[in-house]
């Protein structure tokens, strides 16, 4: 009898220890369920600003055609970076500002260094850096586009490699060194897209495949597989080149994001009036549908948590709610980001703090 005293003891013991952690567990990492969210503590910080402004490692650059200025978060200058000669385009990545000038591309950090300056075949029309490579997109005038890929040490991966048609899409994947190029023409009235899979190590094409008569929103490298959104249909193909599985999209898309922690695909759907996210696994099956509101226009997923908002309003999706954390009366929501339960905006002129609550 008291062997099994005991044990109920124990049992009971580690039911409470597991309770406990896994309660606990949830109340760091997770929202409650039981309670609607807002921005509490909200701040307002009047900022200095130029024609354009963006968060940029723990602060905000703002710039022109002249001049570059990072800003802390309390409007104070901690650089200025201004050239004699306008700059023709700046693109800002998570890490480096690519200043496109005089035919070449420079890269600058958070530090104000300019680690070097490319030059390029043709005129910029987009720059971005991805898995620890840059690729940069020039146009040849000519109905064709270039590639460029290269590593942080100035190695070209891809130099001028040329693509008939726009390039639409560039995703690489350091892991296994594979990239993939996505190219529109229209022929005879009918968009066809050419997707081209490629070995970034030994310069050569491993398959090219055509989709017709739909734009191709987005490509992703997954598992060394590869992902295609397009108007109305959804893709997946192997490395090979087979086609895995294929999805019919019932409504247009809006945008999409990738959570690849936890391995699932979040798409924005409008369809008449209504607005929808659809929730995807890797393999295709609908896993959550969550109706959002009216007119939002983008997805985010910060610490696991899927945001939808627009230019006036942010949205925090949670349990099949959506709570609204913030209505912008003056301006525009130039750019937002999460961290933990912090939550920064940025406006025209100003920024907003506070927490998640």
């Amino acid at each position: 009898m008291k062997k099994k005293i005991y044990f109920l003891m124990f049992f009971l013991f580690i039911l409470f220890v597991v309770l406990y952690f896994v309660s606990n567990e949830k109340f760091v990492f997770n929202f409650d369920n039981n309670m609607s969210y807002e921005i509490k503590n909200k701040q307002i910080v009047e900022i200095n600003v130029l024609d354009n402004s963006k968060f940029f490692c723990d602060g905000i650059i703002t710039y022109n055609n002249q001049k570059i200025i990072y800003l802390d978060y309390n409007n104070n200058i901690v650089w200025e970076n201004q050239n004699r000669i306008f700059t023709d385009k700046i693109f800002i990545g998570k890490d480096y500002i690519f200043r496109y000038i005089n035919k070449g591309i420079e890269y600058i950090n958070k530090n104000n260094q300019t680690y070097m300056s490319v030059e390029l075949s043709g005129e910029v029309v987009f720059v971005s850096r991805e898995t620890k490579k840059i690729y940069i997109i020039t146009d040849q005038k000519n109905g064709q586009n270039s590639l460029y890929i290269i590593d942080d040490n100035n190695e070209f991966f891809v130099d001028n490699k040329i693509f008939s048609g726009i390039i639409t899409n560039v995703t690489i994947d350091d892991k296994i060194d594979r990239y993939c190029v996505t190219t529109l023409n229209i022929t005879n009235d009918n968009l066809v897209n050419s997707l081209s899979f490629n070995h970034l190590i030994v310069a050569s094409e491993l398959w090219n495949i055509e989709i017709t008569d739909e734009l191709i929103v987005g490509t992703e490298i997954i598992n060394n597989n590869v992902l295609v959104i397009g108007t109305k249909n959804i893709y997946l193909y192997n490395e090979q080149g087979k086609l895995m599985w294929k999805n019919i999209n019932y409504s247009t898309v809006m945008n999409y994001v990738i959570n690849r922690n936890e391995k699932k695909i979040y798409i924005l759907f409008k369809k008449n009036d209504k607005f929808e996210i659809v929730c995807y696994n890797y393999n295709g099956k609908v896993s959550s549908i969550n109706k959002v509101p009216l007119n939002v226009e983008k997805i985010g997923i910060f610490n696991n948590r899927i945001f939808v908002y627009n230019e006036k309003t942010i949205y925090l999706l949670h349990n099949d709610n959506c709570y609204k954390l913030i209505d912008v009366n003056e301006g525009l929501i130039l750019d937002f980001y999460v961290d933990n339960k912090n939550i920064h905006i940025l406006t025209k002129d100003k920024l907003i703090k506070g927490q998640i609550r």
